[in-house]
């Protein structure tokens, strides 16, 4: 009995240390979940400020580069405008020059006509236009570089222009024109001078010239010129030079065939052996600018010929 109630006592006590152990256990494990809890949430923490602190550093990287960027784009918008207004600016100074210049330009052509009106009709003419190309050159060599344009304007115009009458040029070009025309007349009237031959072959060049190219030969050369025996003379070597006619005969023996019927009625091929004659007319043709150009290389006015022929003498409705 004793035994026994010593058992029933150690149960008891067992069993109030076995439920002081679970209170125990169970708080423990209470106290190392939230114990883990609040770790976990610290580190989430610390995890959650490292990602806002690394995105808050590429926000202030972005914001950086465009306002680097923005102000990139304002220097570059800046510059362009200040070209603009530069290039602006320069064109405004070139068309105001360049209105100046046609001025200044128109003014010493209408110079350059009076003075040539007033000199070509004279025999002194060319004393005369020498001597006021002189003065003219003199009173204007200190002045601004409007008045140095208006020299070089007048000088050149009066340069290129022809300065012989008008009758003197039209009648030059009047002759190499008739030289022309009995050349032409003698080619087609061939048969008329060669008779009896029995063909006729023409290997012809253009025939004719431009009436520019000699005018401003005969005025570079010349420069102002009367229509004398010299300057007839002077177109006739030009007109020789141009132009060359070679006629040429060929004699060749040619055979022929033809029946014959003899005394007894037979019928007999002939062959016969006759003349038959060929006229070749060949000409070559060059321009007066081919013919003359080594003579005005010599004469050194080669570049004033050119001149004029750009200008036509400055009277392009001459001819």
């Amino acid at each position: 009995m004793l035994i026994s109630n010593k058992s029933n006592d150690n149960d008891e006590l067992s069993a109030e240390v076995t439920g002081a152990g679970l209170k125990n256990g169970k708080k423990i494990v209470k106290a190392t979940v939230k114990k883990l809890k609040v770790q976990k949430d610290k580190k989430k923490s610390k995890l959650k400020f490292k990602e806002e602190h690394c995105d808050g550093k590429i926000n202030v990287r972005k914001t950086s580069q465009k306002i680097s960027e923005t102000v990139k784009t304002n220097t570059v918008a800046k510059e362009s405008m200040k070209k603009a207004q530069r290039k602006m600016q320069q064109i405004k100074n070139a068309e105001k020059k360049k209105n100046a210049a046609v001025v200044v330009k128109d003014a010493a052509e209408k110079t350059g006509k009076m003075i040539i009106q007033a000199v070509s009709s004279s025999k002194w003419g060319i004393l005369i236009l020498i001597i006021l190309i002189i003065v003219f050159m003199l009173l204007f060599t200190l002045a601004t570089s409007c008045s140095s344009s208006f020299v070089d304007s007048g000088t050149v115009y009066l340069a290129t222009t022809y300065l012989s009458n008008d009758e003197d040029l039209i009648a030059s070009n009047n002759q190499l024109n008739d030289r022309e025309n009995e050349l032409r007349d003698y080619i087609e009237h061939i048969p008329d001078y060669y008779i009896d031959w029995d063909e006729y072959n023409y290997y012809i060049d253009n025939i004719g010239h431009d009436p520019y190219q000699l005018l401003s030969y005969l005025s570079a050369v010349e420069m102002v010129f009367e229509y004398d025996e010299g300057i007839k003379n002077k177109i006739n070597q030009v007109y020789d030079s141009m132009y060359h006619l070679d006629i040429e005969s060929v004699h060749e023996l040619r055979t022929s065939t033809h029946s014959e019927i003899d005394s007894e009625g037979n019928e007999n091929e002939v062959t016969e052996e006759y003349d038959y004659y060929i006229l070749n007319v060949r000409l070559t043709a060059k321009s007066i600018e081919e013919v003359v150009i080594e003579e005005l290389k010599d004469e050194d006015v080669y570049d004033l010929y050119i001149a004029m022929m750009q200008t036509k003498g400055n009277k392009p409705n001459l001819i």
